[in-house]
């Protein structure tokens, strides 16, 4: 499987996204945008330009109504649905600027009002607006039996009333961004509570976005997408809801919850539909491997799919082997695949594409180099896919040494650094994290301002390979693991293992007793409430495989259910991990 860079994007007329929506407006005020989809891949609700105007215009109205200014920011909480668009939509109309958020559930609210409180201080917001879904979710959770009602932040709550068939006032004549320089909307990365960092994505920044999406993607009028991924990650926000109301594609929604309670149900759709392109994190591949029968597969002809995208995390090759030997049958073929690497800093992307798997000496690599193996039957070897190649104009990627911030040599594995017109302004309200994140400095005179990803990879041949996250990585007795290699032997260790549940990780040393950092490993069960026994036959075998695979020691192994925590996007993370694991939690 060979995928070859294309073109760099030539330069166009830089446009806010609000114009751009408001010319498909005018010119096909009838095209179909969004279908939303039940837990049974039923359609339930669609969405012409037309329509999409009308509700996004009286989100405005009512913004206008309440006395929300220019510039001010409001707090988006919605359930999966095509409401959000609306929101999204209707803030930029007004010059507000939206904040799009994980919804809190209902029935852990303690939990997650915590967070939404740290993101609408953090932003500065002056109001949080839902849509009636939501609002009665949360008013019947909290007169059940042992509801809670939690603090919510003292910003009020706006819920539009109705669906206005017509705008009243036309996207034509909607505000346009003045300068395309400020902040579009904020994107909240994952965080503690303490510390939520929003970037500032700025109009610019979405026009270059989205003209590098549509020429990567090859998306047109006659794209048609599907897709579960979380409405308010940048992910699904801006490679699946933005390119859509800018008329490159028609896309059939649903909700994450339907995937995970049946993941079939997003190929039935897919399959039912002619769909061309679609997008996942690497771990639905695997659970799409794994979930799916014979004879489900048997029933999809998934031969219109142009584009498979792969995003938000590594690439897992045994994975992806398995994922393509079982669809065969279906017509989807290897040239679909497209996994790209990207982060909210950047927008969203940062390449595209791929060579395929290479096949690297692992001593090597725990020693900080990148050499490719011919013949592994003689030692140890790790796999990667490549992410692609940067095709955005005046787009600069490096290599740099976090320590020292000089270039790293061919083949030496180093941080990732960028610089392009995707590049986000910063972080709100944060100016000191911003210049040490946004405007690093090489020390080789170059006087580009870049991006530290806080991702280690290395550049062969023009595509960029990540390799793993600096804050993840493992060093013990001075060589370097990805958490990755490891998580993936504890999978394999045995079947009980939940594996969407692993997490590994270092610790520091016991002082006075070694001055190695410590690995620890976190697994959870398929298994209710396993015996002890049973606890301990898991642990030896997590010892065991990962000793063999690995020649590591795990330190300590915790397994218990609900362990690992995650992302909105269902990322481990691992940092939080490790902050529960030296907490000592009762549970641990």
């Amino acid at each position: 499987m060979k995928s070859s860079p294309k073109m760099v994007s030539p330069p166009v007329s830089e446009r806010s996204l609000v114009s751009v929506f408001a010319e498909l407006h005018a010119r096909e005020p009838l095209r179909e945008l969004f279908v939303f989809v039940d837990d049974d891949g039923r359609d339930v609700e669609r969405l012409t330009a037309r329509q999409l105007a009308g509700r996004a215009d009286g989100v405005r109205a009512l913004l206008e109504r309440e006395r929300i200014s220019p510039g001010d920011r409001v707090v988006l909480v919605h359930l999966p649905s095509l409401d959000f668009i609306a929101a999204f939509l209707g803030c930029l109309a007004a010059g507000v600027i939206p904040v799009p958020v994980s919804p809190p559930n209902p029935f852990r609210l303690e939990h997650d009002v915590a967070l939404l409180s740290a993101i609408v201080d953090s932003s500065g917001a002056r109001a949080m607006l839902t849509h009636a879904p939501y609002r009665d979710l949360v008013a019947a959770a909290a007169s059940a039996p042992g509801g809670k009602t939690p603090a919510w932040p003292a910003i009020p709550w706006l819920c539009p009333d109705g669906s206005p068939a017509e705008p009243a006032l036309a996207p034509d004549s909607w505000p346009a961004a003045v300068d395309l320089d400020e902040p579009a909307f904020l994107q909240y990365t994952s965080g503690s509570t303490g510390t939520p960092k929003g970037v500032m994505v700025t109009h610019r920044n979405i026009h270059h976005e989205l003209e590098a999406l549509r020429i990567d993607l090859e998306l047109d009028g006659d794209s048609v997408g599907v897709c579960w991924v979380p409405h308010f990650h940048d992910l699904g926000l801006i490679s699946v809801l933005l390119t859509t109301l800018t008329g490159h594609a028609r896309t059939y929604l649903m909700s994450p919850l339907s995937f995970l309670k049946r993941p079939a149900v997003w190929f039935e759709v897919l399959s039912r539909v002619r769909g061309t392109h679609t997008t996942a994190p690497n771990f639905a591949f695997d659970l799409m491997a794994r979930k799916v029968t014979p004879e489900q597969r048997a029933a999809w002809d998934l031969s219109s799919v142009r584009v498979l995208c792969s995003g938000g995390e590594i690439v897992q090759p045994a994975a992806m082997e398995r994922f393509f030997a079982e669809y065969k049958s279906t017509g989807l073929g290897r040239e679909a695949f497209r996994p790209g690497y990207g982060l909210a800093e950047h927008t969203l992307s940062v390449s595209m594409g791929t060579g395929g798997p290479l096949t690297l000496d692992r001593g090597e690599l725990e020693r900080g180099w990148a050499v490719p193996v011919d013949d592994p039957s003689d030692r140890r070897t790790a796999v990667f896919y490549g992410s692609g190649w940067v095709t955005k104009a005046g787009a600069k990627v490096r290599i740099i040494d976090p320590a020292t911030f000089r270039p790293c040599e061919r083949n030496q594995i180093g941080e990732i650094w960028i610089d392009s017109p995707t590049k986000a302004r910063g972080y709100w309200g944060r100016e000191s994290d911003s210049r040490e994140t946004f405007e690093a400095v090489p020390t080789d005179g170059d006087q580009g301002r870049y991006l530290r990803t806080g991702d280690l990879g290395f550049l062969r041949d023009g595509e960029l390979f990540v390799t793993g996250r600096l804050k993840d990585l493992i060093i013990l007795y001075g060589h370097n693991y990805a958490p990755e290699d490891i998580e993936s032997s504890v999978r394999r260790s045995d079947q009980r293992i939940r594996r969407g549940g692993v997490a590994a990780f270092s610790v520091p040393p016991v002082p006075g007793e070694s001055a190695v950092e410590r690995l620890v490993v976190f697994a959870e069960t398929t298994l209710t409430d396993p015996a002890d026994e049973i606890v301990a036959e898991i642990v030896r075998a997590i010892r065991r495989q990962v000793h063999a695979d690995q020649g590591l020691v795990c330190d300590d192994v915790v397994v218990a259910n609900n362990l690992v925590l995650k992302t909105s996007s269902g990322k481990v993370r691992r940092t939080a991990c490790r902050d529960r694991y030296l907490s000592k939690e009762p549970a641990l």
